[in-house]
């Protein structure tokens, strides 16, 4: 992502500075609702003009093409506010570099955590994020799944704090009957069905069993899901040691086993004999 200033120009007419500052935010908003921009903008007059700084997804993210119906209406609205449309300039002196395309990906998956801001979705054959904005997804999937995110790192944060809310969290994370999960995998389906990529859910896996850990099933069908990695040297977060294709779902090795009584949340169960 690439540090950008937004400039929308002086006040005009007797619009209040506030109102001025609400429009703009709102268009702000939707960029990062679309997948443009990546975290929260900052914004303030400066020298009488109204100007935001942000994190563009990639040096060219806040063309006009790449805008969704809701951001173009934004764009509008703050263009006739202002008298002019706003200007871009990107301020990081990194060299932009040419991105994959994410249609030579052989497969996503839906990931973020509590200290990321990026996109959540990712490509699985080299694990960057791919900005919404570039994929066939309607604008609703696309602010559904921002939401999702910010959700996903609330959830994360919470489960890190270690509080009173740490299990609760961990089993949104971790079972794929959580109510958070359930909504990560229906979008993950909405995104294979429009990109025509197999797309898995990540399930968060941080205490272990100290015997048959690495055999356990897959926790929706049953069946096994480990992946033979014998011919991979690579550590890379995205080979995932554990993956269920009629499921979509993938997962990592637990991080501890000190603690077993919490190995079971998301874990398989099979069903309960019928009386």
């Amino acid at each position: 992502m690439y540090l950008t200033q937004l400039s929308f120009g002086p006040r005009i007419g007797r619009q209040s500075r506030d109102t001025l500052a609400a429009v703009a935010e709102d268009y702000l908003g939707s960029l990062c609702r679309n997948g443009q921009t990546y975290g929260r903008s900052c914004s303030a007059w400066v020298e009488g003009n109204f100007v935001a700084y942000l994190y563009a997804a990639r040096p060219d993210a806040l063309e006009l093409r790449f805008h969704s119906e809701w951001s173009a209406r934004a764009l509008d609205a703050a263009t006739t506010s202002f008298g002019q449309p706003p200007t871009w300039q990107i301020l990081d002196d990194r060299k932009p570099v040419r991105n994959r395309p994410w249609q030579r990906s052989s497969s996503l998956y839906l990931f973020t955590h509590a200290f990321d801001s990026t996109s959540p979705i990712c490509c699985g054959d080299t694990g960057e994020p791919i900005p919404m904005y570039l994929l066939p997804i309607d604008q609703l999937l696309r602010e559904r799944l921002y939401f999702w995110s910010r959700d996903y790192s609330d959830i994360d944060s919470l489960c890190l704090s270690c509080g009173g809310l740490e299990i609760p969290a961990y089993k949104q994370m971790a079972d794929p009957e959580s109510e958070h999960a359930q909504s990560g995998r229906d979008y993950c389906a909405q995104i294979e069905q429009a990109t025509g990529k197999p797309t898995y859910f990540f399930l968060h896996r941080y205490w272990g069993r100290r015997e048959g850990e690495s055999d356990r099933p897959c926790p929706q069908c049953g069946n096994p899901w480990s992946v033979d990695r014998a011919s991979s040297s690579s550590d890379d977060f995205h080979e995932f040691p554990f993956r269920c294709e009629p499921c979509r779902l993938v997962s990592e090795v637990a991080s501890t086993v000190e603690d077993e009584r919490h190995a079971r949340i998301g874990e398989y169960r099979p069903p309960r004999p019928s009386l």
